[in-house]
């Protein structure tokens, strides 16, 4: 049997058109993280998201998949965007990978402690967890800006640090 510090688990944050990832293994070990974005070419965003998503389970083997619950009917999900998390979905069901959602209020409970009140609170606290994300982090955002198109990368993050932080290792 594996130990839980040697878990790997996959983090995810789907969008629109893209979906970021984090690849942990065990709570303290960011193995990998990246953004796919469906070329702006693809005419079937779907079924570019399940060929992309199923090369990542093939390279990564992870245990367990967490994502984000998006919010369905509110003003922060595009219904596009379930059409890409149904995809994930499928995939992983196909490959028997199983999926744990979060709750937006679990993640933010993960980082109450560290007084993270912002997105760019979080990111920088996941930047002194993870140096090796400082050259990702994005610059602070005024309020009149749009969110930095990378910052999809630290939310995709911080949901698996938030899985850890539910699920500590035994």
């Amino acid at each position: 049997m594996k130990s839980a510090d040697r878990t790997r688990v996959l983090a995810l944050d789907v969008r629109h058109s893209r979906f970021a990832y984090g690849l942990f293994e065990g709570p303290k070990r960011l193995l990998d993280w990246g953004i796919s974005g469906v070329p702006a070419h693809c005419n079937d965003r779907v079924a570019w998201t399940a060929r992309r998503m199923t090369a990542l389970l093939k390279d990564f083997s992870p245990e367990v998949i967490v994502v984000k619950r998006p919010i369905r009917g509110s003003k922060t999900i595009n219904p596009t965007q379930v059409p890409i998390l149904d995809s994930i979905l499928q995939v992983t069901q196909a490959l028997a990978v199983p999926v744990h959602f979060l709750e937006i209020e679990d993640i933010r409970a993960a980082f109450r402690g560290f007084e993270a009140r912002r997105k760019d609170d979080v990111a920088s606290i996941l930047v002194q967890i993870f140096p090796e994300l400082l050259s990702r982090l994005p610059p602070r955002r005024r309020e009149w800006q749009s969110e930095p198109h990378r910052m999809i990368l630290f939310d995709a993050i911080s949901a698996g640090l938030a899985y850890w932080q539910r699920t500590p290792p035994q």
